[in-house]
């Protein structure tokens, strides 16, 4: 039994090293499915997926001097768009149920255009700071913030469907208290639901008879309506207030990955009023923690990270000091998965977009001029 014992333990003793490398194992290679080139042109670094991974939309410098955008599944025949009259350095592109919203960046603020199902490009919509995507409702959102005298601040909220169809044109007015005009003095704290709401503070009741007033309430504010939900008092308030102050770092969604205090890891900031840390289950050491990049993509989140392993070789056809990993999140249960890695040249990142079970990422090829190369996971 002694014997039998000792024997249990010994192997118990040499399985502990395997389940502790595997757990900061090194990334996996992800391997190419495809790739897209230029066809008499140059490709721009805006590309798209849409969410199903389907389609893949790309911007092309043609010798005649045209910008055209091409979607389609990718190495199939594209569609293609004579964007010109609308942009000549597209900075973006985002789809939405089979509808290519195309952002400019070449005036002094920016702009977008609609590309439907059709191939046809609509009319530029208003002009704006910065925009992102709502996935519920499903809506292109555009946001500009500006000071005005006195002290206020005025932020200008534009939202349409897919199709370019107005959902919300309205402007949430910060008085130089902080508080929003015609709110009946409830305190601005922040964006959340892709600026479709914001998160408010607003005194609590007063008691004439004890002349005490409460604590305050938190609420969220309806920025279509101009209404202010029911309040509550989270019974840890230092712990909603640092909640409140990082959910407010990326509004558009529901939860966001954030850098932990000193840079010493992740958190991630919802969904719900919650912060929790990230394990990413890999050596934290080998990244720069500053080249997080993360999309929402139906209920998880995929995000990257610049890799630096010294170790390696910088040649892009060998294993590579350098890479960008790729990793997806299931944010109700803060689960980490590592997808695998791509070879990077340097420790500069590269853009992607992801969709499906694909990841799209742009290169330069042996001839010089920019691929996308499709992974798939």
């Amino acid at each position: 039994m002694r014997s039998m014992q000792s024997l249990l333990c010994w192997c118990l003793v040499l399985a502990l090293p395997c389940v502790a490398f595997s757990a900061q194992a090194t990334p996996r290679p992800l391997k190419p499915s495809g790739k897209v080139v230029a066809s008499g042109g140059l490709l721009h670094d805006a590309f798209a997926f849409d969410e199903s991974g389907t389609n893949l939309a790309t911007v092309q410098f043609t010798a005649k001097g045209t910008v055209e955008l091409m979607v389609g599944p990718p190495g199939g025949k594209p569609r293609v768009t004579d964007i010109s009259s609308f942009s000549s350095t597209p900075e973006k592109i985002l789809g939405l149920s089979g509808y290519w919203f195309v952002v400019s960046n070449e005036g002094r603020r920016r702009s977008a255009a609609i590309v439907d199902p059709r191939g046809h490009l609509g009319s530029p919509k208003q002009s704006f700071d910065d925009c992102e995507l709502s996935l519920s409702p499903k809506a292109f959102i555009a946001v500009s913030e500006g000071n005005e005298p006195g002290g206020n601040r005025r932020f200008s909220i534009q939202a349409y469907k897919p199709d370019g169809g107005t959902l919300l044109l309205q402007d949430v007015v910060v008085n130089a208290d902080g508080t929003i005009a015609g709110s009946d003095h409830a305190t601005f704290l922040g964006f959340t639901n892709s600026h479709l709401s914001a998160m408010v503070q607003r005194p609590g009741a007063y008691n004439r008879k004890t002349d005490v007033r409460e604590s305050p309430e938190f609420a969220l504010y309806d920025v279509k309506t101009a209404r202010i939900g029911p309040g509550k008092r989270p019974p840890k308030l230092d712990n909603f207030l640092d909640y409140v102050g990082k959910r407010g770092e990326k509004p558009d969604q529901t939860a966001v990955i954030v850098l932990a205090a000193g840079q010493n890891g992740y958190e991630l900031v919802g969904p719900g009023e919650q912060v929790r840390p990230l394990n990413l289950t890999v050596p934290l050491q080998d990244y720069d923690r500053t080249t997080l990049q993360q999309r929402q993509l139906g209920s998880k989140i995929v995000f990257s990270l610049v890799a630096d392993r010294p170790g390696r070789k910088g040649d892009m056809k060998e294993e590579s000091r350098y890479a960008l990993d790729f990793f997806s999140l299931d944010p109700a249960s803060a689960k980490v998965t590592v997808l695998g890695e791509v070879a990077l040249p340097s420790p500069q990142t590269q853009p992607w977009s992801a969709g499906g079970n694909k990841i799209a990422v742009a290169r330069k090829a042996d001839d010089g001029n920019r691929e996308i190369v499709i992974y798939s996971h």
